[in-house]
């Protein structure tokens, strides 16, 4: 079946030109972070390469990826988030990230109808209680959207 001419863009409904617009310039970035991705692997290749000449016992697979850590918003500050967990945990033994993102969003004066800033709240204290639990500050309970934090039990001191 042979291919159709597409109509100019003079010929087009205006809302057909913007998404041909928004499409080649979608169609750009990926091409962009393809290249990007290909030039991060050929990097990779000579690193490890080299590593090997170094050490030729490593394993460059066995290296774990560092992960990147969420941007920061301007709606806290720094350690601001940790305090917020560690306020909660003082006044109830157990806490929920949409809780806390409640909560931070009265504090802030924002619209408990803004759905899209709460997800992001709610995922911003997910990850820093995550974080806590992994440094043994916080014991998860539950999986899923109703988990549930509370503090990590510590040893007695047993220095006499």
């Amino acid at each position: 079946m042979p291919k159709l001419p597409l109509p100019l863009p003079a010929e087009q409904p205006v809302a057909v030109n913007a998404l041909r617009n928004k499409r080649a310039e979608i169609a750009g970035q990926i091409a962009m972070y393809e290249r990007e991705v290909e030039r991060l692997r050929a990097d990779l290749v000579h690193v490890d390469a080299t590593l090997r000449l170094f050490d030729p016992g490593t394993d460059p697979a066995d290296i774990v990826a560092l992960r990147r850590f969420p941007r920061r918003t301007e709606y806290f500050a720094r350690g601001e988030v940790t305090r917020m967990v560690y306020d909660a945990l003082r006044a109830t033994p157990e806490i929920r990230a949409q809780d806390l993102a409640d909560a931070a969003m009265l504090a802030k004066g924002l619209p408990d109808t803004d759905r899209a800033q709460r997800r992001e709240f709610v995922n911003r204290f997910l990850n820093v209680m995550g974080d806590m639990k992994r440094r043994g500050n916080l014991v998860k309970i539950g999986h899923g959207p109703g988990v549930r934090f509370k503090l990590a039990p510590r040893e007695a001191d047993l220095g006499v």
